[in-house]
Protein backbone atom coordinates (compact mmCIF):
# COMPACT_ATOMS: atom_id res chain seq x y z
CA UNK A 1 0.00 0.00 0.00
CA UNK A 2 1.17 3.51 -1.15
CA UNK A 3 1.19 6.41 2.27
CA UNK A 4 3.86 8.90 3.85
CA UNK A 5 5.09 6.40 5.59
CA UNK A 6 6.67 4.29 3.43
CA UNK A 7 6.96 6.96 0.79
CA UNK A 8 10.95 8.81 0.16
CA UNK A 9 10.71 11.09 -2.74
CA UNK A 10 8.63 10.00 -5.93
CA UNK A 11 9.61 6.07 -4.47
CA UNK A 12 7.86 3.64 -2.31
CA UNK A 13 9.17 0.70 -0.07
CA UNK A 14 7.60 -2.14 -0.57
CA UNK A 15 6.73 -4.19 3.23
CA UNK A 16 7.72 -7.18 1.53
CA UNK A 17 10.86 -6.95 -0.11
CA UNK A 18 12.17 -3.58 1.31
CA UNK A 19 13.09 -2.27 -2.19
CA UNK A 20 11.71 0.85 -4.01
CA UNK A 21 9.65 1.57 -6.73
CA UNK A 22 11.08 3.48 -8.75
CA UNK A 23 14.65 2.11 -7.65
CA UNK A 24 16.26 4.48 -5.17
CA UNK A 25 19.90 3.76 -4.30
CA UNK A 26 19.40 6.07 -1.06
CA UNK A 27 15.79 5.34 0.47
CA UNK A 28 15.27 5.12 3.95
CA UNK A 29 15.09 1.52 5.77
CA UNK A 30 14.63 -0.08 8.68
CA UNK A 31 17.60 -1.39 10.88
CA UNK A 32 18.07 -5.05 10.43
CA UNK A 33 16.79 -6.54 13.77
CA UNK A 34 13.64 -3.62 13.51
CA UNK A 35 13.21 -4.71 9.75
CA UNK A 36 12.72 -8.94 10.85
CA UNK A 37 10.64 -7.49 13.06
CA UNK A 38 8.29 -5.89 10.00
CA UNK A 39 8.73 -9.22 8.35
CA UNK A 40 6.95 -10.71 10.85
CA UNK A 41 4.06 -8.04 11.17
CA UNK A 42 3.24 -7.93 8.00
CA UNK A 43 2.52 -11.89 8.01
CA UNK A 44 0.53 -11.56 11.30
CA UNK A 45 -1.01 -8.64 10.48
CA UNK A 46 -2.16 -10.20 6.66
CA UNK A 47 -3.69 -13.16 9.03
CA UNK A 48 -5.74 -10.30 10.46
CA UNK A 49 -7.32 -8.86 7.28
CA UNK A 50 -8.08 -12.20 5.89
CA UNK A 51 -9.99 -12.93 9.47
CA UNK A 52 -11.97 -9.76 9.68
CA UNK A 53 -11.93 -8.61 6.10
CA UNK A 54 -11.74 -12.29 3.62
CA UNK A 55 -9.62 -13.24 1.41
CA UNK A 56 -10.72 -11.78 -1.72
CA UNK A 57 -8.53 -9.53 -3.65
CA UNK A 58 -10.25 -6.59 -2.81
CA UNK A 59 -8.76 -5.87 0.83
CA UNK A 60 -4.74 -5.66 1.14
CA UNK A 61 -2.47 -4.76 4.21
CA UNK A 62 0.78 -3.35 4.93
CA UNK A 63 3.03 -2.59 8.02
CA UNK A 64 5.78 -0.60 7.98
CA UNK A 65 8.07 0.06 11.15
CA UNK A 66 10.85 2.76 11.10
CA UNK A 67 13.80 3.43 13.78
CA UNK A 68 13.41 7.04 15.70
CA UNK A 69 15.68 9.59 15.12
CA UNK A 70 19.13 9.52 16.74
CA UNK A 71 18.15 11.87 19.88
CA UNK A 72 14.86 9.49 20.54
CA UNK A 73 16.45 5.94 19.50
CA UNK A 74 16.32 4.99 23.43
CA UNK A 75 12.46 5.39 23.01
CA UNK A 76 12.10 2.29 20.87
CA UNK A 77 10.41 2.16 17.15
CA UNK A 78 7.09 3.53 15.39
CA UNK A 79 5.25 1.94 12.91
CA UNK A 80 2.01 2.23 11.25
CA UNK A 81 -0.39 -0.73 10.03
CA UNK A 82 -2.66 -0.74 7.31
CA UNK A 83 -5.87 -2.16 6.07
CA UNK A 84 -7.46 -1.08 2.49
CA UNK A 85 -10.83 -2.96 1.78
CA UNK A 86 -13.11 -1.79 -1.32
CA UNK A 87 -16.24 -3.22 -2.25
CA UNK A 88 -17.70 -2.64 -5.51
CA UNK A 89 -19.91 1.08 -6.42
CA UNK A 90 -17.32 2.92 -4.34
CA UNK A 91 -17.85 1.49 -0.76
CA UNK A 92 -14.49 1.14 0.80
CA UNK A 93 -13.11 1.04 4.82
CA UNK A 94 -9.46 2.17 5.40
CA UNK A 95 -7.76 1.77 8.47
CA UNK A 96 -4.73 3.52 9.39
CA UNK A 97 -3.05 2.55 12.81
CA UNK A 98 0.21 4.55 13.69
CA UNK A 99 1.92 3.39 16.86
CA UNK A 100 4.75 4.60 19.11
CA UNK A 101 6.55 2.08 21.05
CA UNK A 102 8.20 3.52 23.98
CA UNK A 103 11.45 1.59 25.58
CA UNK A 104 10.95 -1.72 27.53
CA UNK A 105 11.46 -0.92 31.36
CA UNK A 106 10.99 -3.04 33.50
CA UNK A 107 9.35 -5.81 31.43
CA UNK A 108 6.84 -3.10 30.33
CA UNK A 109 6.15 -1.15 27.19
CA UNK A 110 3.79 2.09 26.51
CA UNK A 111 2.16 1.56 23.26
CA UNK A 112 0.64 5.09 22.16
CA UNK A 113 -1.74 4.51 18.92
CA UNK A 114 -3.90 6.74 17.10
CA UNK A 115 -6.57 5.14 15.08
CA UNK A 116 -8.30 6.62 11.82
CA UNK A 117 -10.94 4.70 9.94
CA UNK A 118 -12.47 5.92 6.23
CA UNK A 119 -15.55 4.81 5.21
CA UNK A 120 -17.73 5.08 2.71
CA UNK A 121 -20.91 3.45 2.05
CA UNK A 122 -24.00 3.57 -0.88
CA UNK A 123 -26.74 1.76 0.15
CA UNK A 124 -28.56 -0.21 -2.29
CA UNK A 125 -31.91 0.61 -3.84
CA UNK A 126 -34.93 -1.68 -4.06
CA UNK A 127 -34.61 -3.43 -7.58
CA UNK A 128 -37.93 -3.81 -8.49
CA UNK A 129 -39.96 -3.17 -12.00
CA UNK A 130 -42.05 -0.21 -10.73
CA UNK A 131 -39.32 1.40 -9.53
CA UNK A 132 -37.75 0.63 -12.82
CA UNK A 133 -40.05 3.26 -14.58
CA UNK A 134 -39.69 5.78 -12.16
CA UNK A 135 -37.38 9.08 -13.34
CA UNK A 136 -33.94 7.85 -11.94
CA UNK A 137 -33.06 9.66 -8.41
CA UNK A 138 -29.80 10.23 -7.29
CA UNK A 139 -28.28 7.84 -4.69
CA UNK A 140 -27.38 8.28 -1.12
CA UNK A 141 -23.61 8.32 -0.26
CA UNK A 142 -22.33 8.11 3.23
CA UNK A 143 -18.32 9.34 4.07
CA UNK A 144 -16.52 9.91 6.77
CA UNK A 145 -13.68 9.06 9.00
CA UNK A 146 -13.20 8.45 13.04
CA UNK A 147 -9.84 9.23 14.31
CA UNK A 148 -8.94 7.96 18.26
CA UNK A 149 -5.91 7.99 20.30
CA UNK A 150 -5.23 5.88 22.89
CA UNK A 151 -2.39 4.71 25.22
CA UNK A 152 -2.02 1.45 27.08
CA UNK A 153 0.85 -0.38 28.85
CA UNK A 154 1.85 -4.13 28.38
CA UNK A 155 4.56 -6.62 29.52
CA UNK A 156 7.40 -7.20 27.10
CA UNK A 157 9.25 -10.86 27.35
CA UNK A 158 12.42 -11.70 26.27
CA UNK A 159 13.07 -7.53 25.05
CA UNK A 160 16.94 -6.53 24.44
CA UNK A 161 17.95 -3.07 25.18
CA UNK A 162 17.00 -1.49 22.00
CA UNK A 163 13.16 -3.36 22.42
CA UNK A 164 12.51 -3.63 19.24
CA UNK A 165 13.93 -7.66 18.04
CA UNK A 166 11.09 -9.35 20.58
CA UNK A 167 7.98 -10.75 19.09
CA UNK A 168 5.57 -9.31 22.25
CA UNK A 169 5.88 -6.36 20.47
CA UNK A 170 3.44 -7.95 17.52
CA UNK A 171 1.13 -9.59 19.78
CA UNK A 172 0.53 -6.24 22.09
CA UNK A 173 0.25 -4.39 19.38
CA UNK A 174 -2.11 -7.43 16.93
CA UNK A 175 -4.16 -7.50 20.60
CA UNK A 176 -4.74 -3.11 21.13
CA UNK A 177 -5.47 -2.40 17.36
CA UNK A 178 -8.03 -5.48 17.26
CA UNK A 179 -9.40 -4.14 20.56
CA UNK A 180 -9.64 -0.70 18.90
CA UNK A 181 -10.86 -1.57 15.97
CA UNK A 182 -13.86 -3.38 16.86
CA UNK A 183 -14.73 -0.57 19.32
CA UNK A 184 -14.63 2.14 16.49
CA UNK A 185 -16.60 -0.18 14.01
CA UNK A 186 -19.35 -0.76 17.48
CA UNK A 187 -19.35 2.73 17.33
CA UNK A 188 -19.73 3.63 14.04
CA UNK A 189 -22.40 1.57 13.46
CA UNK A 190 -24.23 1.89 16.56
CA UNK A 191 -23.40 5.36 16.57
CA UNK A 192 -23.19 7.27 13.29
CA UNK A 193 -24.71 4.79 10.63
CA UNK A 194 -27.87 4.08 12.74
CA UNK A 195 -28.49 7.48 13.77
CA UNK A 196 -27.97 9.05 10.28
CA UNK A 197 -30.60 6.01 8.88
CA UNK A 198 -33.00 7.37 11.65
CA UNK A 199 -32.66 10.67 10.61
CA UNK A 200 -33.28 9.91 6.63
CA UNK A 201 -36.43 7.79 6.94
CA UNK A 202 -37.65 10.83 9.90
CA UNK A 203 -37.65 13.10 6.53
CA UNK A 204 -38.26 10.55 3.99
CA UNK A 205 -41.66 9.05 3.42
CA UNK A 206 -42.11 6.02 1.22
CA UNK A 207 -44.92 6.29 -1.27
CA UNK A 208 -44.34 3.05 -3.02
CA UNK A 209 -44.66 3.45 -6.89
CA UNK A 210 -45.47 7.49 -6.69
CA UNK A 211 -42.82 9.58 -6.29
CA UNK A 212 -42.25 12.06 -3.17
CA UNK A 213 -42.78 15.16 -6.08
CA UNK A 214 -46.01 13.59 -7.22
CA UNK A 215 -47.33 12.84 -3.04
CA UNK A 216 -45.98 16.45 -2.61
CA UNK A 217 -48.63 18.23 -5.59
CA UNK A 218 -51.37 15.69 -4.21
CA UNK A 219 -51.50 16.71 -0.32
CA UNK A 220 -51.13 20.62 -2.16
CA UNK A 221 -54.29 20.05 -4.10
CA UNK A 222 -56.50 18.46 -1.21
CA UNK A 223 -55.55 21.31 0.94
CA UNK A 224 -56.42 24.29 -1.67
CA UNK A 225 -59.75 22.00 -2.71
CA UNK A 226 -60.73 22.03 1.33
CA UNK A 227 -59.94 25.94 1.86
CA UNK A 228 -62.20 26.33 -0.84
CA UNK A 229 -64.95 24.00 0.61
CA UNK A 230 -64.39 26.20 3.53
CA UNK A 231 -65.09 29.12 2.14
CA UNK A 232 -68.45 28.14 0.06
CA UNK A 233 -69.63 27.04 3.56
CA UNK A 234 -68.88 30.60 5.11
CA UNK A 235 -70.56 32.25 2.19
CA UNK A 236 -74.11 30.26 2.81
Amino acid sequence: MLCEHNRDGDSYRSPWSDTYFPPLQDGLHPSQKLRQLELHANEVFNIYRELYYGKSSSSVSSVYLWDKEEEESSLGFAGCFLVQNRIDNGNYWNSIHVIDVGNVHNGKCTYRLTSTILLSVTPLSNNNEEEEKLPQQSSTNITGSLIRQNVRECNVVNAEEDGCSSSSHIINIGHFIEDVENEMRSEMDSLYIQKTKTVVEMIRKDTGPVTQGAEHTRVLNEAVLAMAMNRKANIK
